[in-house]
């Protein structure tokens, strides 16, 4: 990788970490956490505020906050180790690899499940039910998969779509567990957090984790939260002090190298990064959502990362290829404003001085393939079902000799043609949607959702 920003100045950073601290303030939270560092140096860390309103103690690099969803993508390298090792494979359909695994798929003969839709959040399942998500009981995966198992029948074909499900990574888990035979915790301890350096990383509520956690609250800053154990634990229970995210962040710019060992190849960290399983990485899209990690554009720029919330902590991580920066924040408090204002502040770092990229040429559509696009689409899959959800639908028009999008906003996004297939908006650096063609019907699928044309 090439870095092209300037090295930063020290009273820069020290500028960023005072307006992350007035973000803090301003909110009223107790404490939040900012990590920024380039490929070979921690450039600044900084603990701010108190670990709690009872404990009105300086935040130190020796405590603990919860890293919620970011869990995920170190459940993607447990996955890629365990590839690497032979015990499985992410192509490998879960039914072969474990035939007593608890869902339901209806289209098991065309779609079967693989190990990277669980992971890629393609299984075509809702999310964790509510009895889930408020479960507070520690279990092992065998026992927490059978308490809901109705939660996992697939609601649209596997391999598809993309819909975030908290339940895939959780599954993926166990099913590391049975085919390498060992308990998951371990063998991320083992091949993960040992071989990174990060002694802290957990994913249980250690003696340590209890005595050193930093106080987690709800909206109301002065309201806390108690210890939220995360019934699927790959998905998002892991705690840690953040100066040890800096292994994971530097493995991350230096292509699976840490400390001058390859402990993953370049073309695994390529994976984490690269979603393939649904219709639109089918169709050549690489940005999505890969093992636990997903694409965003800030200013023209790709960037690579991952959110978080584990009640009452709420956490972003985020890198630049182009730049060799990245950070991690966290903040103690259940409000995404706060933690979006911490976030254009450094995702605004990430990219300065880049050069301005040069987006891809607008690909000439012809008349007819701009008519076969435009009309009334339907939208096929949703995160949280309600109903009548099936009835949300989305407009493509013809303006001026262009396309465009409404999803019932009344706010009209130009759609930009890369190719005959992929699309992006004004700005972007490379294309981020799909609209592809399957068994007759037109499929839309982007950030935005995903949506049919019959």
């Amino acid at each position: 990788m090439i870095s092209t920003a300037q090295q930063p100045a020290a009273a820069e950073l020290d500028g960023i970490v005072k307006q992350l601290d007035s973000i803090r303030a301003e909110h009223g939270m107790a404490s939040a956490y900012v990590l920024m560092v380039d490929q070979d140096k921690v450039l600044r860390h900084q603990g701010l505020g108190i670990r709690s309103w009872e404990d009105q103690r300086p935040v130190t690099d020796r405590d603990y906050y919860r890293l919620g969803s970011i869990s995920k993508a170190f459940t993607g390298l447990a996955l890629l180790k365990a590839e690497q090792q032979g015990c499985l494979k992410l192509t490998d359909e879960v039914r072969k690899l474990t035939p007593d695994a608890l869902y339901a798929n209806r289209w098991e003969d065309t779609h079967p499940m693989t190990l990277a839709m669980l992971m890629e959040h393609t299984a075509g399942w809702y999310d964790m039910s509510w009895f889930e998500f408020k479960y507070n009981t520690p279990e092992p995966l065998t026992a927490a998969l059978k308490l809901r198992p109705d939660s996992r029948a697939a609601a649209w074909p596997p391999g598809t779509q993309k819909i975030y499900s908290n339940s895939g990574p959780g599954m993926a888990g166990w099913v590391l567990e049975q085919a390498c035979e060992t308990d998951f915790d371990r063998y991320i301890e083992t091949n993960v957090f040992r071989p990174l350096d990060m002694p802290s990383a957990t994913l249980n509520r250690t003696p340590e984790v209890e005595r050193d956690l930093v106080g987690g609250y709800n909206t109301d800053p002065k309201e806390p939260i108690r210890y939220w154990h995360f019934l699927f634990r790959p998905s998002g229970a892991m705690n840690v002090r953040p100066i040890e995210m800096t292994q994971f962040l530097q493995l991350l710019l230096n292509r699976g190298k840490h400390q001058g060992r390859q402990l993953f190849s370049e073309d695994q960290i390529n994976r984490m990064e690269t979603p393939t399983t649904t219709l639109a990485a089918g169709a050549g899209l690489q940005y999505g959502y890969g093992l636990g990690i997903y694409a965003s554009t800030h200013k023209g720029h790709v960037l690579y990362g991952h959110g978080g919330d584990a009640d009452g902590y709420l956490t972003r991580f985020s890198y630049s290829k182009e730049s060799g920066r990245a950070f991690f924040v966290v903040i103690t408090m259940f409000d995404h404003q706060p933690l979006r204002q911490m976030r254009r502040v450094l995702e605004d770092w990430l990219v300065e001085d880049l050069p301005k990229l040069q987006p891809p040429a607008r690909y000439r559509l012809n008349a007819q393939q701009k008519e076969k696009l435009t009309g009334t689409y339907q939208r096929t899959s949703i995160r949280f079902p309600r109903p009548g959800w099936e009835q949300d639908d989305m407009q493509i028009r013809q303006r001026d000799n262009r396309l465009e999008y409404n999803r019932g906003n009344n706010r009209w996004r130009e759609l930009i043609p890369v190719s005959a297939e992929l699309f992006r908006h004004r700005g972007e650096p490379e294309a981020t949607i799909a609209i592809v063609e399957d068994s007759g019907s037109l499929y839309f699928q982007g950030a935005a959702g995903n949506w049919r044309k019959d």
